[in-house]
């Protein structure tokens, strides 16, 4: 069976980088290209570690079927070769693509075995399109929610501080921004406000919200403490500026509170001097 294996895997490689042949032919014109050795090479590496294993282990759960034998070998290669997404996830389109072709070789190369017939091939065919849709729709699905843009802002809370936190945006003269990682820190002052050369971020939120104390130790606020609010802008001396905020809702207990007071952003801009700056120019 294993020799069997080998042979397809071989003849899979052939048809997959064919393929790339002829796409190359009809917009490139090219009739030969170094790109089609690398191709077939990664196809019958892959096909070699990946593809003959998964062949093998749909061999062993489907032996004892017979109606649905087609459909359920196909869903095995399918989805199996989806879960390439997580080791190489840019390519897995293409792995998904000779999980196919390797099935479909495999099973021509078998034609001499027992087929359904009838409504049980129709079912089975249509077991097929599902076992090739499904997967590609959820790969699909798995790149859209990576290319969604997503909020990292990392906001350091003085510790006890309790109410609205407004972050005034694109300030001109706002420190230089930080960043832990992936996120850009914001850090907020006593009176509930910060300032940030950075602008409104946008997308899915994944924001982290700390509490610090007079030693920079963080202590992280529990999500159901945290209201988001939304987003504004003022115009002020002929500029437009724009600001956030949110709520800290609970004390450092974790205890719901009643919220007091908030600072206006007309207010942050009088304290940060923008009226007495824009007057002097």
């Amino acid at each position: 069976m294993l020799a069997s294996k080998l042979k397809t895997a071989l003849h899979t490689s052939v048809i997959f980088t064919f393929g790339f042949w002829l796409l190359l032919l009809f917009t490139e014109g090219e009739m030969f290209s170094f790109v089609l050795v690398i191709i077939f090479l990664y196809c019958l590496f892959g096909n070699l570690i990946y593809g003959i294993p998964v062949s093998l282990l749909s061999e062993y759960l489907t032996k004892r079927m017979v109606k649905w034998r087609f459909a359920a070998a196909a869903f095995i290669h399918t989805i199996l070769g989806a879960l390439s997404y997580f080791a190489v996830k840019d390519f897995v389109f293409f792995v998904l693509l000779s999980a196919v072709l390797f099935f479909l070789v495999d099973e021509w190369r078998k034609w001499d075995r027992e087929m359904p017939a009838g409504k049980i091939a129709a079912w089975n065919a249509a077991g097929f399109l599902l076992a090739v849709l499904l997967p590609i729709g959820l790969v699909w699905m798995l790149q859209k929610a990576e290319l969604e843009p997503r909020t990292n802002d990392l906001y350091l809370i003085p510790k006890g501080y309790v109410g609205q936190v407004t972050i005034l945006h694109e300030y001109e003269n706002a420190p230089e921004p930080e960043t832990e990682g992936k996120y850009d820190v914001i850090r907020v002052n006593d009176r509930g406000y910060a300032v940030t050369a950075l602008p409104q971020s946008e997308g899915y939120i994944e924001n982290l919200y700390y509490h610090v104390d007079e030693n920079g130790d963080h202590e992280e606020i529990p999500e159901g403490c945290i209201s988001l609010g939304g987003a504004g802008a003022v115009q002020a001396e002929g500029n437009e500026y724009s600001y956030t905020h949110f709520s800290v809702a609970c004390n450092e207990h974790g205890d719901m509170i009643e919220l007091g007071d908030r600072p206006f952003i007309e207010d942050i801009l009088y304290e940060e001097g923008v009226f007495d700056m824009e007057e002097n120019k």
